[in-house]
C-alpha cells in the first residue's frame, strides 16, 4: 500500500507525536521526514514553503500541506474515517474538546519544555500551578468517562495522550490523578499505541 501521507516532525515534539500516533492507531502507512529543530531546519525557505509558522508537525497530502496538530488530526479523521465525529454535532463537540484540552493542558507542555530544554526557570511556579489546575480538571472529567468524549476513543484522546504520557518530564506525579492514570493505561492498551520515545522515528522513514 502506497503511503499517501508525509509527516514532518521531531522525536521530542509532542504535537508531532499526535500525528504519528493517529496514523499508527489507524494502521495507515506514511512517510516520515525528520526536522532538525536544533539546526533550525524549520526556518529554512524549503520548510516554510509547506508550513508558514515554521513549526512541527506538518502533514503533506498530495498538494495539500496542513499544520497545527489539532487541525491535522481533524483532517486525518475526515480523510480516513477514523476517530472523528460521526455527524456534524459530534464533529463540533470534538473541535470544542481539542480547544479545551489545548488550553487546560498547555501549562503541562510548557513545564516539560522548560525542564527538558533548559528554559526560563522563573516561569515554573506559574506553569506548575497551571499544570496542577489543568490536570485536576482533566481528572475530574475522566471520573465519569472512559475516554474524553465518552465511551469511544476519538482524536481528542489522541491529542491529549502525548502530554499525559510524558508528565514525569514536567515533574508531575501521575499518581495524584487516578482517573487520568487509568485513562493513560486504557490508551496504552489500544492497538497501535506506543509511548512517544518508542513511537517517534529519529530519522527519515520511507
Amino acid at each position: 500500500m502506497t503511503a499517501a501521507f508525509t509527516v514532518h516532525g521531531n522525536f521530542n515534539s509532542q504535537p508531532a507525536t499526535r500525528v504519528v500516533l493517529f496514523l499508527s492507531m489507524a494502521g495507515v502507512p506514511f512517510v516520515y521526514r525528520h526536522v532538525d529543530l536544533r539546526g533550525q531546519q524549520q526556518k529554512t525557505p524549503e520548510y516554510l514553503a509547506i508550513n508558514r509558522f515554521g513549526r512541527v508537525p506538518t502533514l503533506v497530502h498530495g498538494d495539500v500541506s496542513v499544520s497545527e496538530s489539532g487541525v491535522i488530526l481533524t483532517y486525518l479523521a475526515e480523510k480516513t474515517g477514523q476517530f472523528g465525529g460521526r455527524d456534524e454535532r459530534e464533529k463540533l463537540r470534538l473541535a470544542e474538546w481539542l480547544s479545551w484540552l489545548a488550553d487546560v493542558l498547555l501549562p503541562v507542555q510548557r513545564a516539560r519544555a522548560v525542564r527538558k530544554f533548559n528554559g526560563d526557570a522563573n516561569a515554573l511556579p506559574w506553569l506548575d500551578a497551571g499544570a496542577a489546575s489543568g490536570m485536576a480538571q482533566f481528572d475530574d472529567h475522566l471520573a465519569n468517562h472512559s475516554f474524553v468524549d465518552g465511551d469511544r476513543l476519538t482524536i481528542a484522546d489522541i491529542f491529549a495522550f502525548p502530554l499525559i504520557d510524558l508528565v514525569d518530564e514536567a515533574a508531575i506525579d501521575l499518581g495524584k490523578y487516578p482517573n487520568v492514570k487509568a485513562w493513560h493505561a486504557r490508551m496504552l492498551a489500544q492497538p497501535g499505541v506506543k509511548r512517544q520515545y518508542e513511537l517517534m522515528p529519529q530519522q527519515n522513514v520511507g
